[in-house]
């Protein structure tokens, strides 16, 4: 393999095609004249080919160091444009999260947006799972986070992390109707999100206690469920921190209580790419420290009310 020349040598040789004359070119490269002019008889002697000759006060290439000088110069410009290709690629590459829409507005934003201003460098993108998504798909999200533990009771998996407890259990209008009698919990219309119909079944066998219902609404999104309860039509399925507000304010009630999944809201890698790339794994790790639950299951109050810190 041919031995090529110091690079150096090669950066003086650019800048001095670039801009016509040693001084300038030491200028451009923030070295002194002697040391680019040294660089340059250095190259001339490597290649054993005259490429300057001396003209007046300074120096000229000659017709072979003019044609090299062109071949020298497109090179640099190839290798600055990939490597600012590269720097940008890195630095900007996008971490896509997939979060419910309900999930998106109470938590994910706020979240994310405190984050942003830790890492300004890296964009997170949000993805909406929507009814009709396919079970046991992610789709092509770099994370997934997931919490109704009762209509996917998965297990965390290598590179997930967990962001705390999840408190589970039916919230209602304190207007509605309803009956508590010897753990039996009646009540005439049950709401559900399209998909987690099953939470009810798996709610009474986890708590032991019996549901009676005579009615069912499914609607499509999780939080139009907790709506349609605060609004008389039933009894929801909610997690704590979902509807913290109604439930502190005294909108929804929770009667019967509610079951904590230990660790339940989890934060995993997508299927399709389990192992998470370096953006995507310093997002885990600043979620660790700053994006998890309060101890009775309530969203922290950095993210109900967002500062720089």
């Amino acid at each position: 393999m041919q031995k090529l020349p110091p690079l150096a040598s090669l950066l003086a040789f650019d800048a001095l095609y670039r801009t016509g004359s040693v001084t300038r070119a030491a200028d451009m490269l923030g070295r002194t004249h002697s040391a680019v002019s040294k660089q340059l008889h250095l190259l001339q002697d490597h290649a054993g080919v005259t490429l300057f000759e001396k003209s007046g006060s300074g120096i000229e290439l000659t017709m072979e160091g003019r044609a090299f000088a062109v071949v020298v110069a497109g090179s640099f410009a190839d290798l600055r444009k990939a490597y600012e290709t590269l720097q940008l690629a890195h630095h900007r590459q996008k971490v896509t999260l997939k979060v419910s829409s309900t999930f998106a507005r109470a938590w994910a934003i706020p979240t994310v947006a405190r984050f942003n201003r830790h890492h300004p460098d890296i964009e997170i993108q949000l993805s909406l799972t929507v009814p009709t998504n396919p079970h046991g798909i992610d789709g092509s999200v770099d994370l997934v986070l997931s919490w109704d533990r009762l209509a996917s009771p998965i297990e965390p998996t290598e590179n997930s992390i967990s962001l705390g407890d999840v408190h589970i259990g039916p919230v209602l209008s304190p207007t509605y109707d309803y009956k508590l009698e010897k753990g039996v919990f009646s009540f005439s219309t049950q709401i559900n999100r399209r998909g987690s119909e099953v939470g009810w079944q798996n709610w009474s066998n986890l708590t032991g206690m019996k549901i009676a219902s005579e009615h069912e609404i499914i609607l499509d999104l999780a939080g139009l469920t907790y709506e349609a309860a605060e609004q008389g039509m039933g009894v929801a399925l909610a997690p704590k921190f979902l509807v913290e507000k109604e439930l502190k304010s005294g909108t929804l009630i929770a009667p019967v209580g509610f079951y904590c999944f230990k660790e339940g809201l989890i934060v995993r890698p997508s299927m399709e790419k389990p192992v998470p790339s370096r953006n995507a794994q310093i997002f885990l790790d600043w979620l660790g420290s700053h994006g998890r639950l309060d101890k009775d299951g309530y969203l922290a109050p950095e993210v109900l009310d967002p500062v720089w810190g």
